[in-house]
C-alpha cells in the first residue's frame, strides 16, 4: 500500500467518523471508496463538514430538534414581546428590559439549532448569500447570547447587545432571502422578518420578531408531521 492510499484512507475514515453510526453502517463504505478517488479540496471539505451535520440534525429518521428549539423559541420571544409590551413607558436603548432578560438569552440560545436547521435545507444550492448568512446568523447569535448573559450578571450592557443583535438579525434576513430563492417562498418571507424586525423600534420590533418565528415555528410542525422517512446517500458537490 502506498503512502498516498493509506493517507487518503486515513482522511476518508476521520471524514466518515463524523456521520451517526446508522448513517455509516448505510453509506460508509460508499462515501470512504468515494474519498479515496475524488479530488479532496476546501469545497469538498465544507460540504463533508455540512452534510455531517445535516446527518445529525436530520438523521434516516426525522430529528425533532430544530422543531422543537423552534417552538421553544417562539413561545419566549412571545413571553419577551409581552413582558415589554406590559410595560408603561418605552424601554430604553437598546431596548431590553432587566427582568425579561433571561427569557430573550434563552430564546436567542433556542435559535441557534433552528438556523442552522434551515441553512442546511438548501442543500448544494445554499449560494454565497446562504453561506454569508448562515456565518453571520450563528456568530451573531453566539456574541448575542455572550453580551445578554453579560447584562444579565450586570457586567456589560449597551453598543455590544445591540451591535451583535444587528448582525445577528442580518444574518436571518438573508438566509431568509436565500430560502425564498430556492422556492421556500413562505419560510423564507417569515425569517427575513424575524431579521427586518431588528430594525424597528423596540416596542413594534420584538412584537415582530416573535410573530415571525412563531409562523417559522408552526410551519415547522407541519412540515415534520407530514415528513416521511428519508433515505439520503453520500452527496458531495461537483
Amino acid at each position: 500500500m502506498s503512502a498516498d492510499l493509506a493517507s487518503r484512507q486515513q482522511r476518508a475514515a476521520r471524514y466518515v467518523g463524523l456521520f451517526p453510526r446508522a448513517w455509516r453502517e448505510r453509506y460508509g463504505d460508499e462515501l470512504a471508496d468515494l474519498l479515496e478517488t475524488e479530488p479532496f479540496g476546501l469545497r469538498t471539505r465544507f460540504d463533508l463538514l455540512r452534510s455531517a451535520l445535516d446527518a445529525r440534525l436530520h438523521p434516516l429518521l426525522p430529528s425533532p430538534l430544530p422543531v422543537v428549539a423552534a417552538l421553544v423559541a417562539s413561545g419566549l420571544a412571545a413571553a419577551h414581546a409581552f413582558a415589554l409590551a406590559a410595560q408603561p413607558v418605552t424601554t430604553d436603548w437598546p431596548g431590553y428590559l432587566d427582568d425579561a432578560l433571561p427569557l430573550i438569552l434563552l430564546c436567542v440560545l433556542a435559535l441557534l439549532p433552528v438556523l442552522i436547521g434551515l441553512w442546511l435545507r438548501l442543500g448544494d444550492a445554499d449560494g454565497a448569500i446562504g453561506r454569508i448568512g448562515v456565518v453571520l446568523a450563528v456568530t451573531g447569535h453566539v456574541v448575542w447570547l455572550v453580551a445578554l448573559w453579560l447584562a444579565v450578571v450586570h457586567v456589560a450592557y449597551g453598543p455590544l447587545t445591540a451591535a451583535a443583535a444587528a448582525v445577528a438579525m442580518a444574518g436571518s434576513a438573508l438566509l431568509g432571502i436565500a430560502l425564498v430563492g430556492r422556492g421556500q417562498v413562505i419560510l423564507g418571507v417569515l425569517l427575513a422578518g424575524a431579521g427586518l424586525a431588528g430594525v424597528a423600534p423596540p416596542g413594534l420590533g420584538w412584537t415582530a420578531f416573535a410573530a415571525a418565528w412563531t409562523g417559522v415555528a408552526f410551519l415547522l410542525v407541519i412540515e415534520f408531521a407530514g415528513r416521511p422517512t428519508s433515505s439520503r446517500g453520500p452527496r458531495l458537490a461537483g
